[in-house]
């Protein structure tokens, strides 16, 4: 198997992985690399957990080297909580070059985040939205930015942040690199992809069939009025240190962590309707295991990665396949296995046949009878732990 020694990183670089414990590369990772190192354009898929903040975080902050005075690279990310992610995983890349990297987002205050803008900057990672407040205040110059990157491109498109996207890529260097990766390539994502970019080089990585190996998955038909009931009996059976529940819409996230409290069990809740600081909280009891249960809808989940997530429970099922893979893929992670249980109602058996395509399997599925919630076990039952006192 290939080693990152022979995809063209320095000696800074391939120590800075070193120290982070991170050997081999991905499938992406070894597929992308050169291709960004040798200066092209591209255009990439790969499903979630698959390593492609490396793919191209890698190849940036080696083209960068050295400080600069103006940034040099900017990633966009759809969510606040990618945004952070995307920017610790640099600062271990770039540890041993003294780049700079700044964290761009709202919901969080701005004095800080213009402070940091101040001096020499090398790499910006930042949601849209708070990026063009920022071009406004004329806060920031993009004018020297060689390599810009659309992570989740396609969650950018659905969340309607195109116009800014746009507005900011007005103010980029035009002889720049464009990277853009999705979970899929569909003609939408062609179509931006050949606006902001010429002749990319196109990178589909195990897009046609999900491996989800590491996943056990689970279906139960559920009623509405069931659900709950359901999710405690679940919990109780699961003995799981983390599990992430998932709901369609704000609204249920909250009714949800509510009927878990009423019952005892320690969770919180975390959607868009939060400010940054009051989610930052709820991950942080979640990653250490302070609370058991954290619920999320799927833009705050954007970019979770908790290795220590058991069970992905989705209390309703999202419209999209590609939002479960992405949904069932923060279990499973690092070399461990997971499980994901999704409740399915009646008019929403027809998803399930979506997801079957592209994960490429079927699946069995269990039944709820009359007010009496019964589901396979997915793991011999103990009692749920509800959280470190």
């Amino acid at each position: 198997m290939q080693k990152f020694a022979e995809l063209g990183l320095s000696k800074p670089v391939l120590a800075a992985l070193q120290d982070a414990g991170i050997s081999e590369p991905t499938t992406i990772q070894r597929r992308t690399i050169g291709v960004i190192l040798d200066g092209h354009n591209l255009l990439a898929s790969a499903e979630t957990g698959s390593g492609k903040t490396a793919a191209f975080g890698l190849p940036i902050v080696e083209c960068l080297q050295e400080p600069g005075d103006k940034p040099r690279a900017l990633v966009l990310v759809p969510t606040r909580e990618l945004a952070v992610q995307v920017s610790s995983q640099f600062k271990i890349f770039s540890k041993n070059l003294k780049l700079k990297v700044v964290t761009l987002y709202g919901g969080a205050g701005m004095d800080q985040q213009l402070r940091s803008l101040r001096g020499n900057v090398d790499i910006i990672v930042a949601t849209p939205g708070r990026l063009n407040d920022y071009l406004e205040r004329k806060a920031v110059d993009l004018s020297n930015v060689e390599m810009l990157v659309l992570d989740e491109a396609d969650r950018l498109l659905d969340l309607g942040f195109m116009p800014q996207v746009r507005r900011i890529i007005s103010k980029v260097n035009k002889e720049r690199q464009t990277l853009m990766f999705s979970a899929t390539i569909d003609d939408r994502i062609a179509r931006l992809s050949n606006e902001f970019s010429e002749d990319p080089v196109i990178v589909k990585v195990n897009t046609e069939r999900v491996d989800a190996a590491s996943v056990d998955q689970q279906f139960v038909h559920v009623t509405e009025f069931n659900k709950d009931a359901l999710l405690l009996k679940l919990l109780s059976d699961f003995g799981a240190e983390a599990v992430l529940v998932f709901t369609r819409t704000k609204r249920k996230a909250g009714w949800v962590s509510d009927r878990l409290q009423d019952a005892k069990v320690i969770a919180e809740e975390i959607h868009g309707d939060l400010s940054q600081s009051q989610r930052e909280r709820a991950l942080k009891k979640f990653r250490t295991g302070e609370i058991a249960v954290l619920v999320a809808t799927d833009v705050a989940a954007r970019g979770l990665d908790i290795p220590t997530i058991s069970h992905v429970v989705n209390y309703d099922l999202p419209d999209t396949p590609e939002d479960y893979v992405h949904r069932i893929g923060r279990t499973g992670r690092a070399g461990k296995s997971g499980t994901a249980v999704s409740f399915i109602s009646e008019e929403q058996r027809h998803l399930v046949r979506d997801i079957e395509k592209v994960v490429g399997r079927q699946f069995e599925s269990t039944g709820t009878n009359g007010a009496q919630p019964e589901a396979r076990k997915v793991v011999p039952a103990r009692r749920f732990r509800r959280g470190r006192r």
